[in-house]
């Protein structure tokens, strides 16, 4: 596991000891301009994407590198300067035109997807408590080492793929497939998750479109079934005036498990609104409630998130983001050692950090720092966590 933490942290070192990249010169403009006349895309591209790294909030330029972007049919990178451009103080004129460009793009892209690699080194890999004893009945016992927090580092790999050929003008299939997947040296920490969907879509404008399907989901834990989940799913998405999208989805389940644990029913209600503050920085609000229900009170319950992230994208091409989350885990009965209902909350703060014009190939390299704290009236579940994960990510 060792070699995947040298590899990474060379490759970004490489990229951090790259010269600095001159800021462009005052002819660049009418050049890109000159070049994207003449069909010269390939060669406009780099023009445009340095005039948008140091002026990220002037939207001609960057509305001139979406179009460069579409006409290389590189549409999801299109699509988010044009999510992007919708924070700018644009005429009606110019917001029509960018839900319309956004619409074109959504009518010729059948196929999206994103893949992610990364190392992530934990102080707490397990999540698991740091104290040396628990009291229990008014007696302590001593934990053993292995139930204790031990820092450790997982090598994570995140895909998904997503097949959205039209039926009609306004109805669509819809055919998606995810995978979450964290290896670890240690067997009992290994996760490996797989999400399929299928359903239909149904979009009457360029604004807005609703979605709904079956779903089937698989988890392996420490390299054994661990679980299934058999379901239905529905989505809706709208834009909201000139610069916001809402997003709601709600999906329910019935779970069967392959270990010594009873089936469960599961509903989960999530909500997301994102609002282009100016064409150069962006705030989301998003959170979820879901409900479990089996034959264990002590496994069913409620747990609720609630989160806000700011996205801002710095002159010369730095990008960064802050998210702060909330999430409450309550049980509907008590833990059969602590004769307690259980009830956590659960404070985290992450940061983001990649460059918008340094790549490996067609991947980008993305820092992330974090930490989170449990606090539970359980004494085992209490925790505090300080990670860092670095990677490689695409989206296509």
């Amino acid at each position: 596991m060792h070699k995947f933490l040298c590899i990474f942290v060379l490759g970004l070192g490489v990229l951090c000891a790259q010269p600095h990249i001159a800021r462009a010169a005052p002819n660049t403009w009418p050049r890109a301009l000159e070049l994207m006349a003449a069909g010269q895309v390939e060669a406009a591209l780099p023009l445009l994407e340095r005039l948008v790294s140091d002026n990220p909030n002037d939207k001609n330029y960057r509305f001139e590198l979406a179009v460069a972007l579409y006409r290389l049919e590189k549409n999801f990178r299109a699509k988010w300067q044009l999510e992007q451009i919708r924070g700018a103080r644009l005429t009606p004129a110019e917001s029509q035109m960018v839900e319309t460009f956004l619409a074109q793009i959504a009518a010729r892209s059948e196929w999206s997807g994103s893949f992610e690699i990364a190392v992530k080194p934990e102080s707490n890999m397990g999540q698991k408590t740091d104290v040396e004893t628990v009291n229990i009945g008014g007696l302590d016992f001593a934990l053993n080492p292995d139930a204790r927090a031990e820092p450790g580092m997982s090598l994570l790999v995140t895909a998904g793929l997503r097949y959205t050929p039209k039926i009609t003008e306004q109805w669509g299939a819809v055919f998606s497939l995810a995978t979450h997947l964290r290896y670890n040296e240690r067997v009992s920490l290994r996760d490996y998750q797989v999400f399929a969907r299928t359903g239909l879509q149904y979009a009457p404008d360029a604004r807005s479109s609703t979605a709904a399907g079956i779903q089937q989901e698989y988890r392996w834990i420490g390299n054994a079934p661990y679980s299934r989940t058999s379901g239905i799913w529905a989505e809706y998405a709208r834009l909201i005036g000139t610069r916001g999208r809402l997003d709601f989805g709600v999906s329910l389940g019935l779970t069967r498990h392959d270990v010594a644990l009873p089936d469960s029913r599961r509903g989960l209600f999530s909500a997301s609104y994102s609002h282009a503050i100016t064409s150069n920085a962006r705030v989301t609000v998003s959170g979820y409630y879901e409900k479990t229900l089996g034959n264990l009170p002590n496994l069913s319950g409620t747990r609720t998130a609630l989160s806000i992230s700011g996205l801002y994208a710095w002159r010369g091409g730095l990008m960064t983001s802050l998210e702060l989350g909330q999430h409450y885990d309550n049980r509907n009965g008590p833990e059969p050692l602590f004769g307690l209902t259980r009830e956590d909350a659960k404070t985290s703060l992450s940061a983001t950090i990649y460059h918008r014009d340094l790549h490996i190939g067609s991947f980008a390299p993305t820092l992330v720092i974090g930490i989170e704290k449990n606090r539970s009236n359980i004494p085992l579940a209490r925790y505090d966590n300080r990670f860092l994960s670095i990677g490689l990510t695409r989206n296509f």
